[in-house]
């Protein structure tokens, strides 16, 4: 897992891959959008916005339950329907 999302930083090291992140650090899982900035062993960075501020949230793999990645730039589905995305379970 590490390796996947590794190479969707090293591929777009100008534009960060937006992603989606099942968040566990707060009393109840949520899930977060950001851009995914970097992953190291211990846990990853997430570029995060909130009320029109920019924040850097990171996060112990412990912390996370689950990584969405979209297959597609958004806006861009498929004429089969919408975009399809990769779903990588932490927990």
């Amino acid at each position: 897992m590490l390796q996947f999302l590794g190479r969707l930083i090293a591929n777009r090291p100008s534009d960060p891959p937006i992603v989606e992140y099942l968040s566990k650090a707060g009393a109840e899982a949520v899930w977060r959008r950001g851009r995914l900035l970097a992953i190291d062993p211990q846990g990853a960075s997430f570029e995060v916005r909130e009320s029109n501020r920019h924040f850097v949230e990171c996060l112990p793999w412990g912390s996370i339950a689950a990584v969405r990645v979209p297959l597609a730039v958004d806006g861009e589905g498929t004429a089969n329907g919408p975009e399809r995305r990769a779903i990588i379970n932490l927990g």
